[in-house]
C-alpha cells in the first residue's frame, strides 16, 4: 500500500475549533486528520504551550483544503467587520448600477475605520500575492483607498480610473510604461459593470488585467469575468429594475447613498 503523506495546513489551540474545521473538509469531500488533539483534550492546560493541534489533509488535497479554509476564515472575518462598523443597512436603496435592493453595504462606514480596512487590505493581499504582476489599478472613488493601501501592502505601483464625460479612463499622470500584468482592486461587487468598464480601459492601454480582487461580491458569485476573481465576503442580496422593485410598489421612500458620477 502506498504511504499517504500528511501536510499540516492550520493549528489550533482550541479543540473545538479544530473539530469544526475538520469537520467541514471532511463534508466537502477531504480527508482531514488532526494531530495532538488527544493531547489537548485530555491536557489542555498544560499542553496548551506545548503543542498546538494541527489539521492534516493528505498532500494531494492541501491547494484545495487551505482554498476552502482560507475563504471561511475571510468571510467571517469580513461579516464581523460589516456588523460592528453598522455597515450593512436595511431599507429601499438605489445602487450604483441603478438598480433597487432593500440591503446595502455602506462602505464609507469600513473607510472611516483604518485599522479594520488596512486588516481587509491584508487579508485581499494574501489572496492576490500567488499572481504575477507590477501594478493595481481601482476606480474611482470608493475603492481607491483600498487598491492603494494594498498596493502598499504588496510593494507594487498603483493606479486609479475615473469617469469623464462617462467614459472609464485612467488619471491622466501616471507613466504606464514599466506596467504590463495589472490587478483591478474593488470595494463591492453587484453588475460588474463598472468592473468591466476598467478591463475595457485597461485593454485599451495594451496591459493586460490578470486577477480581479473584491471585499464584497454580492452578487453571490453569479457574476463571470475573463480572469479569475478573487473576493473576502460572497452574498447574495437580490438587486431588481425599477418597475420590479416591491419597495417602488409599496411608495417606500428611496435612498441614494453616495454618489458614482455615473
Amino acid at each position: 500500500m502506498e504511504e499517504i503523506t500528511l501536510i499540516t495546513i492550520a493549528t489550533y489551540t482550541n479543540p473545538f475549533e479544530a473539530e469544526l474545521a475538520k469537520g467541514l473538509l471532511e463534508d466537502s469531500g477531504f480527508h482531514p486528520n488532526l494531530l495532538n488533539e488527544r493531547i489537548m483534550s485530555m491536557y489542555a492546560s498544560i499542553a496548551g504551550d506545548m503543542y498546538k493541534i494541527e489539521l492534516q489533509v493528505p498532500e494531494n488535497e492541501e491547494k484545495d483544503a487551505k482554498e476552502l479554509l482560507t475563504g471561511l476564515e475571510d468571510s467571517d472575518y469580513v461579516t464581523r467587520i460589516l456588523k460592528d462598523e453598522g455597515a450593512l443597512l436595511e431599507g429601499h436603496f438605489q445602487l450604483t448600477s441603478g438598480k433597487h435592493s432593500n440591503q446595502y453595504i455602506e462602505k464609507a462606514r469600513i473607510l472611516q475605520n483604518p485599522a479594520a480596512a488596512h486588516n481587509l487590505c491584508k487579508r485581499l493581499a494574501k489572496r492576490l500575492a500567488e499572481y504575477e504582476f507590477e501594478a493595481i489599478i481601482s476606480p474611482a472613488y470608493g475603492a481607491i483607498a483600498l487598491g492603494f493601501e494594498t498596493a502598499y501592502l504588496m510593494g507594487k505601483n498603483f493606479v486609479f480610473t475615473q469617469r469623464k464625460e462617462g467614459e472609464m479612463i485612467i488619471r491622466n499622470g501616471f507613466d504606464l510604461s514599466r506596467m504590463h500584468k495589472i490587478v483591478i482592486v474593488e470595494d463591492i461587487l453587484t453588475t460588474g459593470g463598472s468592473i468591466q468598464e476598467v478591463i475595457s480601459c485597461v485593454q485599451n492601454k495594451g496591459l493586460e488585467v490578470v486577477v480581479i480582487g473584491i471585499l464584497i461580491d454580492r452578487s453571490g458569485g453569479n457574476i463571470e469575468f475573463p480572469v479569475p476573481l478573487e473576493s473576502l465576503l460572497c452574498l447574495e442580496i437580490p438587486a431588481y429594475e425599477r418597475e420590479n422593485c416591491d419597495a417602488c410598489k409599496q411608495n417606500i421612500p428611496l435612498e441614494i447613498p453616495g454618489s458614482s458620477d455615473k
